[in-house]
């Protein structure tokens, strides 16, 4: 028996359906918009890039080394390290105060020191 060619059905708008985009150019709040307290890492965004990008080298250079799961490992470290409760996500460090952030730069650079002194383990298929 020979099978029937999928038939393609256009959908028609609902006049009620809402399309509002993630990120605004407006100056107006959207839900992805988070203002941190004067003071804290996430107020300053030259400290949150420097974290993050240490974060995603340490991440690469895992991944190199020990597999594809390796960045997951590398969030869960840093939530253990710095005792982040595990219903939080790790980006709950914007909320601490900047002066913390030297710390969490020294940790990340010392993990991928560490990473680079070890020779290539990977897991084999």
């Amino acid at each position: 028996m020979m099978a029937s060619p999928s038939v393609c059905r256009t959908i028609a708008s609902r006049k009620n359906a809402v399309n509002q985009p993630a990120f605004s150019d407006s100056s107006d709040a959207s839900l992805f918009d988070v203002q941190h307290a004067p003071g804290t890492i996430g107020a300053d965004a030259v400290l949150r890039g420097r974290i993050e990008s240490a974060l995603a080298d340490l991440g690469r250079a895992r991944e190199e080394c020990f597999g594809y799961a390796a960045y997951g490992a590398v969030v869960a470290g840093l939530k253990r390290d710095f005792a982040i409760p595990s219903y939080l996500p790790w980006t709950d460090i914007w909320n601490w105060p900047a002066d913390r952030a030297d710390e969490i730069l020294n940790y990340l650079h010392g993990r991928h020191a560490e990473t680079l002194g070890r020779p290539a383990q990977r897991r084999s298929a």
